[in-house]
């Protein structure tokens, strides 16, 4: 187990899965370059594929669990491993209902999967059982449109998001707002339209937990490599080269699920480049 304090504030990295990526499939425009530049990212060289994390952050904040995104879920799923969230708390030793808020970056699949699981009827139950879950009301009327609810490739939109609806436990939120008195919601658009990350703010100390803002290292040579899964490409770029800039220049921590596991470390200037030092 990984874990940073910042100030009055634990962050634990909680790995749920570590799929593996076709660069080709993940950042077209560039795989080619990608692969020249990176020949060390290909991790299976049989089938050309890339490496990538999926983690979620326990925070402890004012006397309170808060889990940063719910990583992929248990539900078999084209492309992905079952997730290991619930094997992670447990090896923190904290039970599911011990969870008092789940907080959503956004509302992709590998960010949603653990809020429900599928009972004996094969239904989908909320799976933390006393939690609060805390949505960007953007993000919200984006996705859960009926027609992207009922959408090909959306089903986690349905199973894992849609039971929220009327079960009282959502926390709407609308953009950069306070979340306690460490955490503060980050704009950060172009993943997705309602995309927020999460600044950490303790005790003179600072971090950022950047949800999907940027996928991988690789990104810090080219923030313009934008993902496949970036709604918004040209903004998506302009927002990870403002993360990249801000955590430079004042030396907070970074935190990235995606990045290679745990993700936390900062990102320094060394030799006119910027590269990540992990902690």
């Amino acid at each position: 187990m990984h874990s940073v304090t910042i100030g009055n504030v634990e962050i634990r990295a909680l790995q749920d899965a570590r799929p593996l990526m076709d660069p080709r499939y993940m950042f077209p425009p560039y795989a080619d370059q990608m692969l020249d530049e990176y020949p060390d990212l290909i991790v299976d060289q049989e089938r050309q594929l890339m490496q990538l994390q999926i983690t979620s952050f326990l925070v402890r904040t004012a006397g309170k669990n808060v889990l940063i995104d719910s990583g992929l879920g248990n539900r078999k799923r084209s492309g992905f491993p079952p997730g290991n969230l619930d094997e992670a708390l447990r090896e923190a030793g904290v039970d599911r209902g011990e969870i008092d808020y789940v907080v959503h970056t956004h509302l992709h699949v590998d960010h949603v999967g653990w809020n429900t699981v599928d009972n004996e009827q094969g239904e989908p139950e909320i799976y933390f059982p006393k939690a609060r879950f805390v949505i960007q009301e953007p993000e919200w009327d984006y996705w859960m449109e009926p027609e992207k609810v009922e959408a090909p490739g959306n089903e986690h939109l349905k199973q894992c998001v849609e039971p929220l609806r009327h079960s009282g436990r959502i926390d709407f939120f609308n953009g950069e707002a306070p979340f306690d008195e460490n955490l503060t919601f980050i704009g950060t658009p172009g993943h997705t339209p309602g995309h927020v990350s999460i600044g950490v703010y303790s005790a003179g100390e600072r971090a950022v937990i950047v949800g999907d803002a940027s996928h991988h290292p690789m990104q810090l040579d080219h923030p313009d490599w934008s993902p496949a899964f970036d709604i918004e490409p040209e903004r998506a770029a302009a927002t990870r080269s403002r993360l990249f800039e801000e955590a430079a220049s004042d030396g907070q921590t970074w935190i990235a699920g995606h990045w290679p596991y745990p993700g936390i470390g900062r990102i320094v200037p060394l030799n006119g480049k910027r590269v990540f030092q992990g902690l």
